[in-house]
């Protein structure tokens, strides 16, 4: 059994992803864009956490086809220059991408315009999210 490159999750209006270090493996990536193309038209934003990993040339294409069609608004919480040129990129695409810094997920949720008590649970699901893929890489 492999163990997931990332993890991912939702609130109402928001799709939660958490990558470790490493990329997405292809399918983990498949697993995401399978929740992705799934969710109620009430849950139109995404915030990504990431601690380097980010989706390779051909898991961006399937972001970019599903934002052609669709209206997503995507926050990006990352400190690493690799993965910030990969949103640079997607934004090219959808224009309501942008980056953060890898702990400020207090500012991507106000872009995202999410408060309140689901800000809350954004917070708490990424820190076990975080922990979860942090404890998992330390085995």
């Amino acid at each position: 059994m492999t163990l997931p490159t990332m993890l991912f999750d939702t609130t109402e209006h928001v799709l939660i992803a958490v990558h470790g270090r490493e990329p997405p493996s292809d399918e983990d990536w498949d697993s995401y864009m399978q929740t992705v193309v799934s969710l109620p038209a009430t849950c139109s934003k995404t915030l990504v956490v990431t601690a380097g990993g980010g989706p390779n040339a051909k898991q961006r294409a399937s972001v970019n086809e599903f934002v052609s069609k669709h209206t997503l608004t995507v926050a990006i919480c990352t400190d690493t220059l690799l993965v910030r040129q990969i949103s640079t990129a997607l934004s090219w695409f959808n224009p309501r991408v942008r980056s953060f810094r890898g702990n400020d997920i207090a500012a991507a949720l106000r872009y995202l315009e999410v408060s309140g008590p689901e800000a809350a649970l954004v917070h708490h699901k990424v820190a076990k999210m975080r922990l979860e893929l942090e404890g998992r890489a330390a085995r």
